[in-house]
């Protein structure tokens, strides 16, 4: 979670916090002094700050990892649950250090505890909701940005299991589905370290973006794939214990214009559609005609300023891609040696 994001939550969650104070404290009988705000402010920035740490050191590492992956309604009861203690703590202890009106001591109403259900299990939904949909997408149709479909710049990764086809046949398909969850667990905390948004698992393949305006977006990309590479290698012999195969993947980077809108009727997604898309699936294919891991774009290439440290770009010159008119220039991307 960035900071920056961290102190806009503990900001107006003091902000709503001093008037959810004031408000009880005039159900009490009055708010003496403002004692109310002061105490709603308190109890509001420290919950924010509580949560936001929680979230950060224990359902962000490798237990979070365990813990998102529980079926959904166990998830979100125990996100809940959690949430209540800690809000339901902080509450006790402003009463017991800023008492007022007849609540005294390290004591909570049942008004506050029906309220602070009602906000932990609502949050958690939403904040579920929007995991399940992806960061940004329940937004995003809430807000209706891709009501009417707009045209964006975006640095696309094409991200395919290699060799997935065997492994299925050995593995078994319910094996295999274990594996490949496990396989792309490993691809999107790489993308997601970077800055990178999932757009869309398709069997054994993961799209990624990186959405415009970053300023380093195309470095980004490319330290998202190594990264992947580097995860995957890392926990190689866990592959092998568990499996019986090591994962590995092919890689097409590429940037330029897309439209990006909601599509679909009975079920919605946000899609980007165009001709760059069509591309950089066909970068990504380029990869086993090539016998390259990692292929990029021209376009890709001069977008970034300096390439992240330990990796080497050398020029393919012009290939023909499958289903394309023109030959594209690309570039193989190496871990320097």
């Amino acid at each position: 979670m960035p900071p920056r994001l961290i102190f806009w939550i503990t900001l107006s969650s003091a902000l709503l916090g001093a008037l959810f104070g004031h408000a009880q404290a005039l159900a009490q009988g009055g708010d003496a002094g403002g004692a109310g705000y002061w105490l709603g402010a308190v109890d509001g920035a420290l919950i924010a700050g509580v949560l936001s740490s929680l979230e950060i050191v224990a359902l962000s590492g490798a237990a979070g990892i365990r813990f998102r992956q529980m079926p959904f309604l166990i998830y979100l009861c125990l996100r809940s649950l959690i949430y209540l203690g800690v809000i339901l703590i902080v509450l006790a202890t402003g009463h017991w250090l800023m008492p007022i009106g007849d609540t005294r001591g390290f004591v909570v109403r049942r008004v506050e505890i029906a309220f602070s259900l009602g906000l932990a299990f609502g949050y958690n939904l939403l904040l579920g909701v929007n995991q399940l949909l992806g960061p940004g997408v329940l937004l995003a149709f809430v807000a209706g940005r891709y009501h009417r479909p707009r045209l964006e710049e975006r640095v696309l990764l094409f991200i395919d299991m290699r060799g997935s086809t065997a492994i299925a046949e050995r593995l078994g398909e319910a094996r295999f589905l274990d594996f490949l969850n496990r396989f792309i667990t490993d691809v999107s905390l790489a993308i997601a370290e970077t800055g990178g948004e999932i757009h869309k698992y398709v069997g054994d393949e993961v799209i990624a973006t990186w959405a415009p305006g970053a300023a380093d977006a195309g470095a980004d990309s490319v330290r998202a794939c190594f990264a992947a590479l580097d995860r995957l290698a890392a926990h190689a012999d866990a592959y092998e214990r568990d499996f019986g195969f090591r994962a590995d993947f092919r890689v097409g980077l590429h940037y330029g214009p897309v439209v990006v809108g909601e599509l679909g009727y009975l079920k919605k997604e946000i899609a980007l559609i165009g001709d760059t898309m069509n591309t950089a699936a066909r970068i990504q294919q380029a990869c086993r005609d090539t016998g390259h891991r990692v292929l990029a774009s021209a376009a890709l290439i001069e977008r970034i300023a300096a390439l992240p440290a330990g990796i080497a770009c050398r020029a393919l010159g012009p290939l023909a891609l499958r289903g394309k008119e023109h030959a594209l220039e690309l570039f193989a991307l190496e871990a320097a040696r």
